[in-house]
């Protein structure tokens, strides 16, 4: 019989939960809001794709940057400069105004500078406090978090709604910077004890395997959809409605949808099953994409839905083993930090071609809704890369 104590998380994963709770709020009301104003105030997609573009960049960048200083910053030294970042950023939106559409680039930049400070401090959190045993079960509440987070744009979008443009956006963006705050206090209820060791990449470059390139590879895949998703359906559906409301209403029914089956998922799918969960989870949303065809806004929120069931059945699985291997490889595990940081060179890698075949697609005046229907269709070779790894 499974020991209960094994399933069970520690303090230190419960606060990270928490901060990282509070962190995904900010960026789910953020994040939609920033692309589609940045829309607003440009008039063309383009001008979001570049942000973002910039943004995948410069990520995979500061992960190594920060993974060098992590001997002086610590782990949550990274999370707490990555909140900062994040704080300056808004803040820099607030003052800028419908500026921002000049700033683009800087702005993008600063984004990659924030989420690199923040995911670094949070994957290498996550990975020393929890274990092969409870790491299913974190991943399915984090996930679940992520779900609930989308919540927030409604209240935004209502909020933009009766304030007006100007005010409602400045409202949801101040709103935005109190979260980012709120995240660093609570940051400071966590006491770790001892530094970490200053990062050596040549040494683990070295280490790379068979079994890491298949990681990087299912990295790649993962990145061609996640790139192009993080702002493309947005802007569709606000293009369709016309309506911030309408946009937090899409996050707030797919949102309860994901939080459920990020839990499930997580309670459910153990090791035997991992790679049947990838599988037909991404064979399933390949399928279900189809309905983009439509070319409607029904169509769309279809998809929206079966994305929101179907996906955690293959983010949770593939985010364990990307963990597990570096912690059952006595080659790697005291590498923890380099691989951490280079998991993330091959995600944006694919995040950059994501968005490099979005320009295109708008620069030949091909309907995006194929794009995001063969995208679709790049997650099923995850499952297949990633079978041989018994983890």
């Amino acid at each position: 019989m499974e020991n209960p104590a094994a399933v069970t998380l520690s303090k230190r994963a419960k606060m990270l939960l928490a901060i990282h709770g509070v962190f995904l709020t900010g960026v789910s009301l953020s994040n939609i809001f920033f692309n589609v104003y940045l829309w607003k105030v440009n008039g063309n997609i383009k001008l979001a794709a570049a942000y973002n573009f910039y943004h995948f960049l410069t990520v995979p960048i500061v992960f190594i940057l920060g993974s060098l200083l992590v001997k002086n910053l610590g782990s949550l030294g990274n999370i707490r400069l990555g909140l900062i970042v994040h704080s300056f950023f808004y803040l820099l939106v607030l003052i800028l105004g419908q500026e921002v559409g000049e700033w683009y680039i800087f702005l993008g930049i600063l984004m990659g500078i924030g989420q690199g400070f923040y995911y670094l401090g949070y994957n290498v959190s996550t990975y020393d406090w929890t274990d092969n045993h409870n790491r299913n079960i974190y991943s399915g509440l984090n996930g679940a978090l992520g779900a609930m987070a989308n919540l927030a744009p409604l209240a935004g979008g209502v909020m933009i709604g009766l304030l007006g443009t100007f005010w409602g956006y400045k409202a949801v963006f101040a709103i935005t910077l109190l979260c980012f705050i709120l995240a660093a206090v609570i940051s400071f209820n966590i006491h770790v004890v001892g530094s970490e060791k200053t990062a050596k990449y040549s040494a683990a470059v070295k280490r790379i395997g068979k079994d890491w390139l298949r990681v990087s590879g299912s990295m790649i895949l993962r990145g061609l959809r996640e790139g192009v998703m993080s702002f493309a359906l947005i802007l569709l559906i606000y293009e369709f409605t016309s309506s911030e409301i309408n946009l937090g209403l899409f996050n707030l029914i797919t949102g309860l949808f994901t939080m459920i089956f990020y839990f499930i998922v997580g309670k459910t799918i153990n090791q035997n099953r991992r790679y049947s969960s990838m599988l037909w989870g991404a064979v399933l949303l390949s399928v279900t994409s189809i309905v983009l065809l439509r070319q409607d806004i029904i169509g769309i929120w279809l998809f929206g839905i079966a994305n929101s069931i179907l996906f955690p059945f293959v983010f949770v699985p593939m985010t364990t083993i990307s963990y597990n291997i570096i912690r059952n490889n006595v080659v790697t595990r005291d590498y923890r930090i380099e691989f951490l940081s280079l998991r993330e060179v091959p995600l944006n890698l694919g995040r950059l071609i994501g968005i490099g075949l979005l320009v295109l697609f708008i620069n030949e005046n091909w309907s995006v809704l194929w794009l995001l229907w063969g995208l679709g269709l790049s997650q099923i070779p995850i499952a297949v890369v990633l079978k041989p790894l018994k983890l």
